[in-house]
């Protein structure tokens, strides 16, 4: 009865360990805005604490905030220059292998859109 027990907690385990996909890597994909495409450059680093940098926003390259990935939602937030303001943008996604859609915008959600990013 012990082992049963010991062999279930740890088949459980190994069963959580292969979830937590490994993200690390360039991910790329645009976005539109006023009707033109905006290419992004995703660099993610982690498997469950995500951190990273998102290129191709106003302002050059942002720096990834309190990133996270629980089963396939990643989410995350940068901070970027808009025309001399600071203005966070919160990401939330579905890791699907190669691929990642977002759902983006800003914090107050006045403004959001979609993002397709792939693995490069």
């Amino acid at each position: 009865m012990k082992r049963n027990l010991v062999v279930t907690g740890l088949l459980i385990l190994l069963a959580g360990l292969a979830s937590a996909a490994d993200l690390t890597g360039k991910w790329e994909g645009s976005f539109k805005y006023n009707e033109q495409a905006v290419p992004l450059t995703i660099e993610l680093k982690g498997t469950t604490e995500i951190s990273g940098t998102v290129t191709g926003m106003p302002g050059g390259v942002a720096q990834i905030k309190e990133g996270k990935l629980e089963g396939e939602n990643l989410s995350f937030w940068i901070v970027i220059d808009y025309q001399g303001i600071p203005l966070k943008l919160v990401y939330k996604g579905k890791v699907n292998g190669n691929e990642i859609r977002f759902m983006f915008g800003t914090e107050d959600g006045s403004w959001g859109t979609e993002l397709i990013a792939k693995k490069a």
